[in-house]
């Protein structure tokens, strides 16, 4: 996981309590365990299985990911802006690699 993930938020100065929507796509080959080589042996897998995001240490939102979850994996959320601080997403992978990425939001 290298490739720093493109994220795309909506306002990073909202007024307070205003909904902010944050896109988040991060590259990654996600591997199910489950397709064969050509000489017939499994691939190991290798997906991410874990997304935390917190604002300030506060958790806005989790994702436990599974083999269902296709290649280069994308999600889309909301939260309410209640104070200004850092947002911070965390992508976990099955050896525990992680890819961490954090966005200034401030209060209008």
């Amino acid at each position: 996981m290298s490739t720093p993930p493109r994220i795309w938020i909506s306002n990073r100065s909202p007024k307070k309590g205003e909904v902010v929507i944050v896109r988040a796509l991060v590259a990654h080959a996600m591997e199910t365990g489950f397709r064969k080589r050509a000489s017939g042996e499994l691939i190991p897998r290798k997906i991410i299985n874990r997304f935390d995001c917190t604002l300030n240490g506060k958790p806005v939102i989790s994702w436990h990911l599974d083999t269902g979850v296709s290649i280069n994996p994308y999600l889309e959320f909301r939260f309410k802006a209640e104070e200004a601080g850092n947002l911070k997403m965390i992508w976990t992978d099955d050896d525990k690699s992680t890819v961490e990425v954090i966005e200034k939001i401030a209060l209008a």
